[in-house]
């Protein structure tokens, strides 16, 4: 199989990108200065300043040097598995779940708190490099929303910086539908039901908050409550879910505290660079390079009778 035109799902592209350490701007300083004095220019470098110069050129000429990662192999690698065996990876697990149940109510919630109508887009694009299908349309920016699994979660996204991953997948979706500019969503939307209930059944094997009979135990009332209040922001999906579920009752939750609909969503730009999009498509060139030498890595050994 040949995997010299690979296209690479806009999604994952993420996962085979590594970009070469620049030095930082006093090692570039000291290496101008450094070459300029073994030139001949100035003082002479004492024996450990010639060491720290051949450091730096070594560090100069690596930092312009794309190489793959034992990440990036053992990525490309299962894409080469998956590929071969005409089989594909299965995506399956709560955060997923939940983000493809609630897609709609994501994209309504943002229409809302914006005041104009989103809709989907399921147009797929592809180029010589990636391919990919953006979630809303629009025809001056695009918006890629991420569905937070939980309040903790969606405060994670509040703290920290954006994932590299997600924002090498917007690149992709830039460079595909030639918008340049896009928008990384987080909305925090009420968790469906079922998915609620699977918390609690899963806090209750180290907790033993359920009896034999699957009821609440009174000791854990308050394990379930915070529980639910970790997944459920408004009042109306509280109501549905104690009216759906037999976990809890609406009169456990006085102080139920509603979130407001603009504190559910958080947005990062970002914008093109034709930059990023070169050291995509470096990176993608050396990843189908290796893909075609990946061999089989089952191990078969030869048994004497």
């Amino acid at each position: 199989m040949d995997f010299t035109k690979y296209i690479f799902r806009s999604h994952m592209v993420g996962n085979i990108i590594n970009v070469p350490k620049p030095l930082t701007a006093d090692q570039a300083s000291t290496l101008i200065k450094y070459r300029e004095r073994n030139s001949g220019v100035g003082r002479i470098l004492t024996e450990k300043q010639k060491d720290d110069l051949k450091d730096l050129e070594y560090k100069e000429m690596k930092s312009r040097k794309f190489e793959l990662s034992d990440f990036n192999k053992a990525e490309l690698t299962k894409i080469v598995c998956y590929e071969k065996s005409g089989r594909s990876k299965i995506l399956e697990n709560a955060y997923l779940e939940k983000g493809l149940k609630v897609e709609k109510s994501a994209r309504d919630l943002i229409s809302k708190v914006l005041k104009i109508l989103l809709t989907s887009d399921d147009e797929r694009k592809s180029n010589n490099w990636v391919t990919g299908k953006r979630d809303v349309f629009s025809k001056s920016v695009i918006p890629d929303i991420k569905s937070t699994y939980s309040y903790e979660t969606f405060i994670k996204h509040l703290l920290e910086s954006a994932s590299s991953l997600y924002l090498r997948q917007l690149d992709s979706y830039m460079d595909l539908w030639k918008i340049y500019e896009s928008l990384l969503c987080f909305v925090l939307i009420d968790t469906p039901s079922n998915l609620v209930d699977r918390e609690i059944i899963k806090s209750s094997y180290s907790k033993d908050i359920l009896t034999f009979d699957g009821d609440i135990k009174d000791s854990g009332i308050e394990d379930v409550k915070r529980i639910i209040t970790n997944h459920i922001y408004t009042r109306a999906g509280l109501e549905k879910y104690c009216t759906e579920s037999s976990y809890a009752y609406i009169e456990w939750f006085d102080d139920f505290v509603e979130i407001p609909d603009a504190e559910r969503i958080h947005m990062i730009p970002h914008s093109f660079d034709k930059i990023r999009i070169e050291q995509r498509n470096e990176c993608i060139n050396l990843g189908r390079e290796f893909m075609n030498t990946v061999k089989p890595i089952n191990n078969i050994i030869q048994i004497i009778a």
